[in-house]
């Protein structure tokens, strides 16, 4: 195959690789292990992926004329995935640096971490350390733990980008990059990381390998099948049948060995024991039944809810008789996908946002220059245009901003930063599918908002989010409002509960025992509440 060559710039350095004829630029970064945010998996859809050519610029095709004004065509931006060099290039990668991700590790009632690292130290040496998993689609996050005193203690944890997203935002995009040849390459992204993220781990707290008691990884269904290399084709198609969802063991060696002897440089030989948490079904997985492990779902006789806010909208009815649990396709709009300013929760994200007449107040992540929305920016903005009577019930947006969008804010570079007619039907098509997904498992489970006890809201997402603002869009509903709590990152703490509780194993056992899944594809009344919960009430 015929190569070429590729300079990459970027913060002031150069580094080059080589290209194949024939792939696009997007194609290349992934097979040099250059991350760049691919939140459509490289449809040209969601023009995240932009880069200035400055030599070897190619035509400018379709989805980059969508997305690019003449100017910056002229400038020679191209979206990487539809870019297609026949020769020797320069490039610039544009957009933020993801690395800054904000990821929450809290949980509602956790142990706070040990300030020093002498602390860390002492209890790990008196207690054998283990280290707990949480991979999410976006992000991943890694805790060292220990029972200190019969309480789970974090005594450091870790967190980093899951450079999966450059085939995609959601699990979907990665399903099918999968089916389409890059299974392995997904697979050793995932295995790359973590074990890059575990020496960060390690060397931070001031421990070795030597001292890993075991670990435990919790995630969505195709997290974990990606994480075991297991084929993915009857995931994304009905009946939607996982390879294996049963709780997973194995060891350090056989699953990350080959990944960390490429970090280390030689093959550290651990023999220590690793286990997978078990999932429900294909769309409800280890995530959240770590999640109502660590809730408590299976020693209340209280009927409660969990809800995890992502690109798919997971959630759990019930107590520890019975529990119905469903998944629905909320779209990556809660993470900052398909909005046409949309970015992930990194450094210089506007996540809060507050209108009066002609006044627009915002604020970003870290304090920094505006540079998008996230997710909670966008619900914010919608609840805010919905006050000023900018949006109609509908969501028909103000002639006024119906062509360009309603400008927030500008960019260091004068960009400017907008919320347009398109962003505000993403954001109606997501709340209102989790919306009905959560009055449909009411009906199911034969519950009113009056049987709740509490509300769990999981994740990043709804850690950071107003929930009177998701009320005001009808994403929650308002009489459940004061029995709602944001816990963090449920997923991470049920991993460590069930390093650190004997009875955990078992109790994950009667949690799977008694859950039900409610399939919404074909669900009349789900149908029915997605097309009511359309409207802005």
């Amino acid at each position: 195959m015929q190569t070429y060559t590729i300079t990459i710039l970027k913060n002031g350095t150069e580094k080059t690789i080589q290209g194949t004829l024939g792939e696009s630029l997007l194609a290349a970064f992934a097979e040099h292990e250059i991350y760049i945010s691919a939140a459509c998996g490289g449809k040209g859809r969601c023009g995240k992926c932009g880069v200035v050519m400055y030599d070897g610029v190619t035509e400018a095709g379709e989805s980059a004329r969508q997305g690019f004004s003449e100017q910056q065509l002229a400038q020679g931006v191209r979206l990487a995935c539809a870019a297609y060099p026949t020769g020797a290039c320069r490039i610039e990668i544009l957009g933020s640096d993801e690395a800054e991700f904000e990821v929450v590790t809290d949980y509602r009632g956790a142990a706070p971490e040990p300030e020093t690292t002498d602390v860390r130290q002492q209890e790990c040496a008196a207690n054998c350390y283990d280290i707990a998993i949480d991979i999410g689609t976006t992000t991943l996050a890694l805790s060292l733990v220990g029972d200190v005193n019969g309480e789970v203690r974090h005594v450091h944890t870790v967190t980093s980008v899951n450079h999966q997203r450059a085939y995609g935002a959601d699990v979907i995009s990665r399903i099918q990059a999968a089916c389409d040849g890059k299974l392995a390459e997904l697979s050793h992204s995932i295995r790359k990381d973590l074990c890059s993220d575990l020496i960060r781990l390690l060397k931070e707290a001031g421990m070795d390998l030597a001292g890993i008691g075991q670990i435990a990884v919790s995630g969505n269904t195709t997290m974990e099948h990606l994480l075991m290399e297991f084929p993915c084709e009857t995931l994304g198609v009905y009946p939607f049948e996982p390879v294996d969802i049963s709780m997973i063991r194995t060891d350090f060696d056989t699953l990350f060995g080959a990944a960390m002897a490429e970090e280390l440089g030689e093959d550290p030989g651990l023999s220590v024991p690793v286990t997978l948490l078990p999932g429900i079904s294909t769309y409800v997985g280890a995530d959240i039944v770590a999640g109502l492990l660590s809730c408590g779902f299976d020693r209340t006789d209280s009927v409660n809810v969990l809800i995890d806010l992502g690109t798919n909208g997971e959630m759990a009815i019930g107590n520890r008789e019975k529990i119905l649990v469903t998944s629905t396709a909320a779209g990556p709009a809660f993470e900052g996908g398909n909005i046409s300013c949309g970015m992930g929760s990194v450094h210089g994200a506007i996540c809060g946002v507050e209108i009066n007449g002609n006044e627009v107040r915002w604020e970003t992540i870290g304090g920094k220059e505006p540079l998008g929305l996230c997710g909670t920016g966008v619900i914010e903005t919608a609840c805010e245009l919905l006050k000023e009577e900018l949006i109609d019930e509908t969501g028909m947006l103000d002639e006024d901003y119906f062509d360009d969008g309603f400008p927030l804010a500008e960019s260091a570079e004068g960009q400017p930063i907008v919320f347009t007619q398109k962003d505000v039907r993403e954001i109606q098509l997501a709340k209102s599918a989790v919306r009905a997904g959560l009055e449909t498992l009411l009906l199911r489970y034969g519950a009113t908002y009056e049987d709740i006890g509490c509300v769990y809201l999981a994740g990043g997402f709804g850690y950071r989010m107003d929930l009177k603002k998701a009320a005001g869009i009808g994403l929650l509903p308002e009489e459940l409002l004061e029995r709602t709590v944001a816990v963090g990152n449920s997923s991470l703490e049920g991993c460590a509960e069930f390093l650190t509780d004997p009875e955990a194993e078992a109790r994950i056992e009667r949690i799977i025992e008694v859950s039900e899944e409610v399939p919404l594809g074909a669900d009349k009344d789900f149908n029915n509440f997605y097309t009511e919960f359309m409207l802005f009430e």
